[in-house]
């Protein structure tokens, strides 16, 4: 059911405003019987509308009033008889019509008779059948266009394949910069494909680039917190996100010593963070202490062993230290420990302003341009904890200049119009690739949104990520071989006009098996209308599909992914179009089943991918190759928690 509020600023403009107390917001509008009251509202797709209720009262008079819209669709004409005044509002129930609306612009309009009573018109109920309509799009405030219309690029190439499958693995997210969409593309026998980017089909002169960390907790450089706790001898124990922190009295040498322990999870590459990789600060911080306080502190991470870093003093000056935590110190498969051993000459009843742990700052990324002339321009960039580190991507030119350890690389043509080189062009080592069409003329530059992961991801990761280990690159003939670290390799070939560019992929000799996995997966975002970087599917110009509805697999040879809803987020940023150009008769390779049934046979596990939800419980504690005393046997329970041996020694 959705609302439309009488009162808004058009309103204020040409009709009485009248505060009621009675009314669902306060105030009102009074419509007079020699006037006629109007109000815009918006859809987002063809959809059944049907007008449920329209609140209002009136004086003591009888009331006769009609609703129309679009200027002639009649929904129905209400009479009321004498009220009791416009405190005492009432409810027409539905009225008898019910009709169709395109997307876009619609007005509904409110008819008086002469002689009936003003009016005090609260609001109006609509009854939608659009499982993804919004009070936004209602409203008007996020425009939707018609279904837009997306022809095959070679129609007299595909038209002679056979078809590819896309299959929905997307999430939900309320977060914008969270890549939550994920449609991986199948196809056994795929032997030439194309992708093309162009502007949005909805005409927009916004250009919105910025982040939106909204809703976006994950980003945050914290790792986890505790805050305005006692600690004492008594044992005691705390819990947050995929974080456990308990007391306990201590073993010290000063005769008063409480061991504050902290038992944590950290995100890493299979679920596409670096949190685990890289190096964190830990801070201990009193509120204010009576006496000379020592702390020591010890960790244990991904190696197995116990570290101990440098021994802090605490004063009632001093009520603040941090430790500095190496890079690649913690795991992402195991329980990581922090053991503070705090020491006093008086006994231990402090209040701690704050534990926790940050990752560390990261420098900027490091641009080089590796190739420069007067048709393109190419840069490598460096990122200094990249999140596959230490793997990255060596960046081999047909002039034999030879750049290791990249990150990305970033393809400039120049611009027609000014002396100025537009990016249209990024590939990163994890295979993610970003096309764009030249901005238009008056912008400077305008956002990437929608990539493509270019091959045969790895299914052991929330996030599809694969390894390109070499790329070879021609820059005068903006062609590249691209070799991964699986043994496959396939061409690409850039093509870059004023209204788009386009990737042109060839020669393609996958090594893994060609029936699960897929030969291309596209990775947006989608928090609701109007915030997204996709909302639409298109198939083969006939077939449309909402992003993330439940379509499950879908068969077809062209694939548009596209939005009809103005978004505010990265508005200008591409549709991305994925045409099917030449498939084999038989796959390469040693696979030779049923492709469909082997689609379906792919486990669960490695498909319906939680790209939100942390997994923080010790569910996966097993014993470790490299760290036998990872295993069961050489837990002990403390506090009801099982710790290893090795961290509950320091406790009493």
């Amino acid at each position: 059911m959705f609302v439309l509020h009488a009162n808004n600023p058009r309103a204020a403009q040409n009709h009485e405003i009248r505060s009621i107390n009675t009314s669902s917001r306060g105030k009102t509008v009074i419509v007079k019987n020699w006037e006629t009251f109007s109000i815009n509202f918006c859809m987002r797709m063809t959809t059944s509308v049907k007008l449920t209720n329209l609140r209002f009262s009136h004086g003591n008079r009888s009331a006769l009033f009609s609703v129309i819209l679009d200027h002639g669709k009649w929904m129905g004409t209400y009479y009321a008889p004498p009220g009791k005044g416009f405190e005492n509002f009432q409810d027409t129930g539905e009225f008898p019509n019910n009709y169709d609306f395109d997307s876009g612009w619609h007005v509904l309009k409110i008819n008086i008779s002469d002689e009936s009573s003003p009016l005090a018109l609260d609001f109006i109920e609509f009854n939608i059948t659009d499982q993804w309509m919004t009070p936004e799009i209602l409203t008007c405030e996020t425009i939707c266009i018609p279904t837009a219309h997306f022809p095959s690029k070679q129609p007299e190439l595909t038209m002679f394949t056979s078809s590819a499958t896309m299959r929905q693995e997307s999430k939900p997210t309320k977060c914008a910069e969270i890549d939550n969409v994920d449609v991986p593309l199948y196809h056994p026998n795929i032997r030439k494909f194309t992708i093309t980017s162009s502007l949005p089909k909805y005409k927009s002169f916004s250009n919105r680039r910025d982040f939106n960390l909204t809703n976006c907790p994950h980003l945050s450089p914290e790792l986890w917190r505790f805050g305005n706790f006692r600690i004492s001898e008594r044992s005691d124990q705390m819990t947050g996100k995929n974080v456990f922190l308990m007391t306990a009295p201590g073993n010290g040498m000063m005769g008063n010593s409480v061991v504050l322990v902290a038992i944590f999870r950290l995100e890493g590459q299979s679920k596409g963070s670096i949190d685990s990789k890289i190096g964190s600060e830990l801070y201990l911080e009193f509120k204010s202490l009576p006496s000379k306080v020592e702390v020591a502190m010890r960790y244990r991470g991904d190696s197995g062993r116990i570290v101990e870093m440098e021994r802090k003093t605490y004063n009632g000056n001093v009520l603040k230290h941090t430790w500095e935590i190496p890079d690649f110190t913690w795991t992402e498969n195991e329980d990581n420990y922090i053991v503070f051993s705090i020491e006093s000459d008086v006994r231990i009843n402090f209040e701690v302003d704050n534990v926790r742990l940050v990752k560390r700052p990261m420098l900027p990324e490091r641009t080089e341009t590796i190739y420069s002339s007067d048709d393109v321009v190419i840069e490598a960039v460096f990122v200094e904890m990249w999140w596959l580190a230490p793997d990255s991507m060596k960046v081999r030119l047909s002039n034999g200049k030879v750049t290791e350890n990249v990150a990305y690389m970033r393809f400039y043509r120049p611009i027609p119009w000014n002396d100025g080189y537009a990016q249209v062009f990024v590939m990163y080592h994890d295979g993610n690739i970003r096309l764009l069409p030249v901005a238009p003329e008056g912008l400077d530059w305008i956002p990437f949104g929608t990539s493509v992961i270019l091959g045969q991801t790895l299914s052991n990761s929330i996030r599809p990520y694969l390894y390109i280990n070499e790329v070879y690159i021609d820059p005068e003939s903006w062609e590249m071989k691209l070799h991964y670290k699986d043994g496959g390799s396939l061409m690409l070939k850039l093509d870059s006009t004023y209204s788009e560019t386009t990737a042109i992929v060839s020669d393609i000799n996958f090594a893994m098996d060609t029936f699960t996995r897929p030969f291309a997966t596209i990775r947006s975002m989608y928090v609701v209308e109007g915030n997204t970087d996709v909302d639409s599917i298109k198939v083969d110009n006939s077939r449309s599909y909402s992003i993330m509805d439940r379509w499950g697999e879908v068969q077809g040879k062209s694939f548009v992914f596209f939005r009809r809803c103005i978004s505010k987020h990265l508005t200008l940023s591409p549709d991305i179009q994925v045409d099917i150009v030449e498939t084999a008769n038989s796959p390469r390779g040693s696979a030779r089943r049923s492709f469909t049934r082997e689609v379906f046979r792919i486990p669960n596990g490695n498909l319906n991918r939680n790209l939100i939800q942390l997994r923080g419980s010790n569910s996966n504690r097993r014993g470790n190759s490299r760290n036998p005393s990872r295993g069961t046997t050489n837990l002990v329970t403390v506090n009801g928690r099982e710790i290893p041996r090795d961290i509950a020694r320091w406790l009493r």
